[in-house]
């Protein structure tokens, strides 16, 4: 079984990965580094040098590619492809990690390496990323957790339920 991590940036995706992965034991992909290390760039200089039409691009390559069981952080603008989300709700289960935009403000504070991120006005430019993919997350996902204010092993644990849920009612 693939499981997929998506939401924004910020949202918990690769930490929460990270730590689900280990716990289940399953392997851990996080589209984002895959995607750097097949380039040899960073994300920030691919936007840069490439732009977001060709990363997008890789970006649907690179998931489509991961073919093991695993983990799958996905990168935030994952879902901006239609074609991505249906590859996502068929070959997978999908969990939306979703935060409020202060906490991801918080997060996202200090770093320097989020190409669509206006420095000058974070919470402004969270705010215009969320509201035009919120409803795309919201219905690619088979299951939302919520991150503000949980810890990674709370979360993991939450997703780790749904599954056995998910497991129950797919055998009935």
């Amino acid at each position: 079984m693939r499981i997929f991590l998506i939401g924004m940036m910020g949202s918990g995706k690769s930490s929460v990965g990270e730590l689900l992965s280990k716990s289940l034991d399953l392997k851990f992909v996080d589209v984002d580094q895959v995607i750097q290390k097949e380039e040899g760039e960073t994300i920030n200089n691919i936007f840069k040098k490439k732009g977001e039409a060709y990363f997008r691009e890789i970006e649907s390559i690179t998931l489509k590619k991961i073919k093991d069981y695993a983990i799958v952080s996905c990168g935030g603008g994952i879902i901006k492809k239609e074609i991505n989300r249906k590859f996502l709700k068929k070959s997978g289960i999908t969990f939306y990690l979703k935060a409020k935009v202060e906490t991801l403000e918080k997060r996202l504070i200090n770093d320097k390496e989020r190409p669509l991120i206006d420095k000058s006005d974070l919470k402004k430019s969270l705010e215009k990323i969320y509201y035009e993919r919120k409803n795309l997350y919201k219905n690619c996902a088979n299951f939302t957790i919520q991150t503000d204010e949980t810890s990674l092993s709370d979360i993991c644990d939450l997703i780790k339920e749904k599954l056995k849920i998910e497991k129950i009612y797919s055998k009935s």
